[in-house]
């Protein structure tokens, strides 16, 4: 995994202590010459900073903080977390009973979402298995064609279609025709960041066939 747009722009959070300055005093009832007493800035350095003139220095700032009775980080954007990037090649997979997940989301996070690759296989035995399951479930069909059973009634998919529902409603996968059907899902991971592959396999039943995992990428 690889973390990108991490880098911190210091002007552009430089730039919004202004108008933080500003909402905050506001929000106070306090005037610029309200807020120059409490702070021992001058008015005409405040006006300038609040109009986004001037940037200020680690000494105003925490004066201004000080003034305004907040804490410094209010005054300071927060920093956004970073991007994720997540290499097929290297992503494990688990395999088992006729199914390959591939996953495509750290087990850090993020809260609430799991991704995954999956491969259905002919290898699937005989008997249909059932699921439902707490939290919801949108699939995109890649390639193959998959008989979705939901609540009792049975559509077909073929490449190119999706399918969102309910993971209360009873549902199961079936291959139609001889080829592997390779799909995307996404999934409100129940439990939190660090759920959200093996959250994902026990919906579907992954961990009461002994599901293995293997090194690198790919479908195997």
């Amino acid at each position: 995994m690889e973390e990108i747009g991490a880098g911190s722009d210091i002007a552009g959070v430089m730039a919004e202590v202004g108008g933080r300055v500003r909402r905050a005093r506001a929000s106070r009832g306090m005037t610029l010459e309200g807020l120059s007493a409490a702070s021992g800035v001058s008015v005409a350095h405040l006006s300038r900073l609040e109009g986004g003139g001037r940037q200020p220095s680690l000494a105003t700032l925490l004066n201004v903080a000080a003034g305004l009775g907040v804490p410094v980080a209010d005054l300071i954007e927060e920093r956004k977390r970073p991007g994720i990037v997540v290499r097929g090649s290297e992503s494990p997979f688990f395999e088992g009973h006729g199914v390959r997940f591939q996953t495509l989301t750290p087990e850090a996070g993020p809260a609430g979402i799991a991704a995954m690759k999956v491969v259905f296989t002919r290898d699937r035995g005989e008997e249909t298995e059932h699921h439902r399951h707490e939290g919801e479930e949108w699939l995109y069909v890649i390639s193959g064609r998959l008989r979705l059973t939901l609540g009792g009634e049975v559509v077909e998919l073929e490449a190119g279609d999706a399918a969102y529902f309910d993971g209360m409603l009873e549902h199961s996968f079936d291959v139609l025709g001889y080829e592997e059907v390779e799909m995307l899902m996404v999934a409100g991971a129940v439990g939190g960041p660090g759920r959200s592959a093996s959250t994902l396999h026990e919906r579907h039943g992954m961990h009461e066939h002994g599901v293995h995992e293997h090194e690198g990428g790919g479908d195997g």
